[in-house]
């Protein structure tokens, strides 16, 4: 299953930037591709420092998941800023957008790590 999910995200991520691609190649960047474009870099930015993170720090799991939010807040803070998303009146909306995104991950991340823990336990009985 986890596998499938992976796929599928994988794919659905390349076929939107597909479509997009040929997208801009016909009618030229709407606001819609801009957005996504960005949601992409977004993305990468913060699964990069998501990444560095796990590499350089040893941290409770609640720390670690409370020092990923901050980050990723103020990640999405200043790039929002800088590409419009967000003014000084209505920051505070990116702690929501934030939260909800992690909650949701973080829960296919303790789905797939319980998932994990199973299998290596019944490969351990055998």
């Amino acid at each position: 299953m986890k596998r499938i999910l992976r796929d599928t995200c994988i794919l659905a991520s390349l076929m939107i930037l597909s479509v997009f691609a040929i997208s801009v190649i016909w009618m030229g960047l709407t606001a819609e591709i801009v957005l996504v474009f960005q949601l992409f870099a977004l993305s990468f930015v913060i699964a990069l420092v998501n990444y560095l993170l796990d590499e350089y720090l040893s941290l409770s799991i609640i720390g670690n998941y409370l020092l990923k939010y901050i980050i990723a807040t103020a990640i999405v803070m200043l790039f929002g800023f800088v590409v419009g998303w967000f003014y000084q009146s209505n920051f505070w909306m990116a702690f929501v957008y934030v939260g909800v995104v992690l909650v949701l991950a973080y829960m296919v991340d303790a789905i797939k790590t319980r998932k994990d823990i199973e299998y290596i336990n019944s490969r351990i009985k055998k």
